[in-house]
């Protein structure tokens, strides 16, 4: 029990003139608290941060939590993410910005009010970023959250949270905006090489189209392009309404939300970006291993492949896992340039001929009138490819990998983007 101060009673106290006086007694004011701080003991860290273990932050407003770091926002998130093995959704604007907007129609159609997460810098307060969701419960009673990868903050550490967010999510939903021309379809096929990078993580990817144009794109991309390998990927179809669009995500969580994750590639399967000199050297091609480059005559007229060739077998053959690679008449079974260490030229350009014809007896026997399409086939040790140039009616390209270092879907998207590359050199 609180008791006050007393005074020593016993003391005299002097008068105003210095003579000694009678024993005067000081009568301190009892002081009492005027409100008792309540102390309460919480159980631990996760529970002094938050009522759920599993919510990131702390709960200081109506909807709101906050977070303090020390570090950036992106890199948070991601150890959270880690820490706390969260299982989430993650929506991905491709185009106009449709992600915030949907998660306020989900409110009405069972999910929780907008939540917002608000990332400060430890010591200051500085706002980081803020990133809003929803969440619902799911049938198995898991709470589950739905992030928008729409961050406010600034264009960098926007594009490095929005990145965390799909990389560790257990499925992606990317929102497929109706744009002109070939802008959804390439606005898709830039995102789809975001899989391939050394933390992508996530399982599951759902192209949501919000449009007729942007359907037809996302049904050509999912089924033409080979993908990273244990990964699912789906076209939705477009939804008239929000209700729609919700039906489509759940259910593509419901079915697939117990996948597995991907494993981290590592350094040397990533897709690299093919940001090279596409000038050729002034001394000539530069040898990748010797030999690493020779050329054939094509005719008695032509002794050398045109330079943009010349320069188009030199990056295929800089891509990773190369063995080796050779550009070849189809109809003459020549080699007019090879690159790498074995097959030689002669052998690539000879096989590779007879590949491709005993593709067009198979085909014709089928009674299918389509012209050459590449061909990839796999063994336990290699991949090998072949493949028609663009622009060029009897020439092809023939590679060989090692399949320790690359993947199906490293090859295909890189060599798309050769072939693009080559078409606008051909004019």
């Amino acid at each position: 029990m609180y008791q006050p101060l007393s005074p020593d009673k016993t003391g005299p106290v002097s008068r105003g003139n210095g003579g000694p006086g009678p024993a005067q007694t000081r009568e301190w004011p009892v002081t009492r608290p005027t409100e008792v701080a309540n102390t309460a003991v919480m159980g631990g860290e996760n529970e002094y941060l938050s009522s759920d273990p599993k919510d990131i932050g702390r709960a200081v407003g109506d909807n709101t939590w906050e977070l303090f770091v020390s570090c950036d926002a992106a890199e948070a998130l991601r150890q959270q993410f880690t820490h706390l093995e969260s299982r989430y959704i993650a929506l991905h604007d491709l185009g106009d910005t449709h992600s915030r907007q949907l998660l306020r129609q989900l409110t009405a159609l069972g999910c929780s009010a907008v939540q917002r997460l608000v990332i400060r810098q430890q010591g200051y307060g500085t706002t980081l970023a803020s990133v809003e969701y929803v969440s619902f419960r799911a049938e198995d009673g898991e709470t589950v959250c739905v992030y928008s990868t729409a961050v406010e903050s600034t264009p960098s550490a926007q594009q490095a949270v929005a990145r965390a967010l799909l990389e560790m999510s257990q499925a992606s939903v990317l929102l497929l905006g109706e744009m002109a021309g070939q802008g959804s379809a390439n606005a898709l096929r830039t995102m789809m090489q975001a899989v391939h990078t050394g933390g992508w993580t996530c399982p599951n990817l759902l192209v949501l189209p919000l449009g007729s144009h942007a359907a037809t794109a996302a049904a050509a991309q999912c089924n033409q392009v080979v993908q990273r390998h244990g990964l699912l990927v789906r076209a939705a179809p477009a939804p008239g309404r929000p209700a729609d669009a919700w039906n489509y995500i759940a259910g593509f969580w419901q079915k697939n939300h117990m996948r597995g994750r991907l494993a981290p590639l590592n350094p040397s399967s990533e897709l690299r970006p093919l940001t090279l000199d596409l000038d050729p050297p002034a001394s000539g091609l530069a040898p990748l291993r010797s030999p690493a480059f020779t050329t054939a005559p094509r005719t008695a007229s032509a002794t050398a492949l045109p330079p943009e060739l010349a320069t188009y077998l030199r990056l295929v053959s800089q891509m990773a896992g190369v063995q080796a690679c050779c550009v070849f008449d189809i109809d003459q079974s020549t080699a007019l340039g090879h690159a790498g260490s074995g097959p030689s030229a002669a052998q690539m350009a000879q096989q590779g001929a007879a590949l491709f014809k005993a593709q067009q007896l198979a085909r014709m026997s089928m009674s299918l009138a389509e012209p050459l399409q590449e061909m990839l086939l796999s063994s336990e040790r290699h991949h090998q490819v072949l493949r028609p140039l663009p622009g060029e009616r009897t020439l092809a390209l023939h590679c060989l990998f090692e399949r320790g270092k690359t993947n199906q879907s490293l090859i295909r998207f890189q060599l798309q983007k050769l072939d693009t590359w080559l078409q606008s050199q051909q004019g």
